[in-house]
């Protein structure tokens, strides 16, 4: 059985005590463990022990957001907690961690990659989650495309469906940590290795369309593009957006590389989509979320529109939902980017809100605003942004 529990509260303990009795009162049978979130302004020891005042010394993953979703509750105030907690009566999942972050996000992949392996099915379900920074002021960010290619490149294979995001405790990118099993960590990534029992189907949900043509990436320097098209990659954004840039950039348009045929009529889920984190009028550049777009890259400005992404939302949400059967045993997980709170993009209407609507009572649902979010992507799981993440976990035997 699987079951959800959330609070708010200034209290960092009572609020960890609160979420973890309103999961323990409806679950059948001892806790085996959890996946939990709390808002960046709880402290995390503290929280940690409030979820443990009730389940005992389970293992806990999971870590810090912006804010929490639920079936009761939505808010990114930074004082909610919510957890999801996993029955004993469930086949066991094998959990890992890694630190060190900070040394190299492509070697602690590697290394994580060989434990996957050595554990995982093939066709197994990942929850990872890893610390999305590295250090502040200003914020600079865990590069989560390298830890995937590391990952990969150790597993040599693709057939692991890797899900979940980098956490993040506030807007203002101050702070983050992640719940490793017995504590919290900084620049740590820790995973849970679903057993074949447990199976998952996952809706990407953006809602950013093409607002110009195809530009190639012509210099770039890790997440820094210098150039698109042979210019200063600020000027051509200019050009293309008709010779004025909105303020902030980062909330008009995004960065995406379209998979497949580039001819092929739009289609959402064929693009990766990356954030403008910031933009230097004197050298022309802009710096995204990821460092993924690399010289030859080619990419679109890709506007970003509040009521497409509720379109998005509705849509997928209902979709996934159809397939629940409203048994104890299915979770609704929903690693949401925190850019896309009402609060930050000015959308008049929270788009958490449609996937609580189109999941009602029904299933368990439990969900947290990120920093990056993980999902399958055509033949591998990737570190996206700007996007919803909703995946319905099922299991399917005891």
């Amino acid at each position: 059985m699987i079951q959800v529990g959330a609070s708010s509260g200034s209290e960092s303990r009572k609020v960890g005590k609160q979420a973890a009795q309103r999961a323990s009162e409806r679950l059948s049978g001892e806790a085996e463990w959890a996946l939990a979130f709390s808002g960046g302004r709880h402290t995390p020891e503290e929280v940690l022990q409030g979820f443990r005042d009730v389940l005992g010394n389970i293992p806990i993953v999971g870590g810090s957001s912006v804010g929490t979703i639920s079936n009761g509750q939505l808010g990114y105030s930074g004082f909610e907690a919510a957890l999801a907690v996993f029955s004993r009566d469930l086949p066991t999942p094998v959990l890992l961690c890694e630190a060190d972050l900070e040394k190299g996000e492509l070697e602690l992949g590697r290394r994580l990659g060989e434990r996957l392996g050595a554990v995982a099915s093939p066709g197994a379900t990942i929850l990872l989650f890893y610390d999305s920074i590295a250090s502040f002021p200003p914020p600079v960010l865990h590069v989560g495309s390298r830890l995937l290619d590391g990952i990969y490149e150790a597993l040599g294979t693709s057939e692991l469906r890797i899900i979940g995001g980098g956490t993040l405790g506030d807007l203002g990118m101050q702070s983050s940590w992640v719940f490793a099993m017995e504590t919290a960590r900084r620049h740590a990534v820790a995973a849970v290795v679903l057993p074949t029992a447990f199976t998952s189907e996952t809706a990407v949900l953006h809602g950013c369309s093409p607002a110009g043509p195809f530009l190639e990436v012509t210099r770039s320097d890790g997440a820094v593009l210098h150039e698109l098209n042979g210019k200063p990659a600020l000027s051509v954004i200019r050009e293309t957006l008709g010779g004025t840039l909105p303020e902030p950039l980062s909330l008009a348009i995004t960065l995406g590389e379209k998979h497949g045929d580039p001819y092929a009529p739009y289609d959402e889920s064929l693009y990766v989509n990356r954030l403008v984190m910031g933009a230097d009028e004197a050298s022309g550049t802009i710096t995204l979320f990821e460092a993924d777009f690399s010289e030859g890259s080619r990419v679109q400005l890709m506007s970003r529109n509040n009521q497409m992404m509720i379109e998005s939302v509705q849509r997928g949400a209902s979709k996934l939902v159809q397939g629940a059967d409203e048994s104890s045993n299915q979770l609704m997980l929903y690693i949401d980017c925190a850019g896309r709170t009402g609060g930050f993009c000015g959308a008049e209407q929270e788009e958490a809100q449609e996937v609580r609507n189109a999941v009602g009572e029904r299933v368990p649902l439990l969900g947290a605003y990120s920093g990056v979010e993980i999902a399958p992507f055509l033949g591998r799981s990737r570190p996206l942004d700007w996007t919803g993440v909703l995946t319905r976990i099922s299991v399917t035997e005891k």
